[in-house]
């Protein structure tokens, strides 16, 4: 945890007032979750950040309270977005952020994607990655402005930012559940072809998901694009694809037969 000294050298940093109300928030927010718990939870998630033990409704409780009690406009979000990103040394904060924006429907709704090329320089691991990245964001909300999306997540595709890279794939995730469009399959596929040679587990996963996510509408182009690139594949990403597009379901790897 951070020292009373670092912590209040930090408060001094922050210059926006609704991040720092919700560092008094947390202050405040007890939680039952053993020393020993939160460090394994912290390496579970990737996250470079402190990590309090929260559970997902008290960080929920902290962004719907931050909204309510400040009557948040889009700009007064933003603002506090910068901040959460920019100067969050916990994640908690980066995980408020992400539920704070996912509440904001207007904000959403003429979204500029920009931002996230920004925030996502200060994620780490796949938690904060995917929290800001994958249930946000509607396929409706990406065909709107489709031109300003296509753009950034080809840029984030071949970003030297493996988080962005990560971003490139798991931002299209929940579009593909919900929309049969060739404009987000095609970038898809074309996402995944560029990183499928990686072996960071934040990208073969990555691609294993927005393969499966293909599912559904597209099982056909799955299955070919899977047997055409067998060999080029990360395993984990060809074995629970093919599992998804023939059983429905997700490779189960403890039922493995040894």
């Amino acid at each position: 945890m951070l020292s009373v000294e670092n912590s209040l050298k930090r408060k001094n940093k922050i210059k926006n007032s609704f991040h720092l109300q919700l560092l008094r928030e947390i202050d405040e927010l007890k939680t039952g979750t053993k020393k020993t718990d939160t460090q394994w939870v912290s390496k579970y998630l990737g996250t470079n950040k402190i990590f309090h033990g929260f559970n997902t409704p008290q960080i929920v409780g902290l962004a719907k309270k931050i909204i309510k009690e400040n009557n948040l406009d889009e700009i007064k979000t933003i603002d506090l977005l910068d901040s959460l990103y920019q100067n969050g040394t916990t994640y908690t904060e980066i995980a408020v952020a992400a539920i704070v924006l996912g509440l904001s429907k207007s904000l959403l709704e003429k979204f500029n994607p920009n931002h996230l090329d920004l925030w996502l320089n200060y994620t780490c691991g796949w938690a904060e990655n995917d929290v800001l990245c994958q249930s946000n964001f509607t396929s409706e909300i990406l065909l709107s402005n489709w031109s300003a999306w296509e753009k950034i997540l080809k840029q984030f595709n071949q970003n030297s930012n493996i988080n962005k890279r990560r971003a490139s794939l798991v931002l299209l995730t929940k579009s593909l559940s919900q929309s049969d469009d060739q404009r987000l399959s095609k970038l898809a596929f074309e996402n995944i072809d560029n990183l499928k040679s990686e072996k960071e587990i934040l990208i073969t996963k990555a691609v294993s998901w927005l393969l499966r996510s293909l599912v559904k509408f597209h099982k056909d182009e799955v299955l070919i694009y899977l047997r055409t690139n067998q060999d080029k594949l990360p395993k984990i990403a060809y074995r629970e694809a093919m599992s998804k597009a023939l059983t429905g379901r997700k490779y189960n790897n403890s039922k493995r037969q040894k």
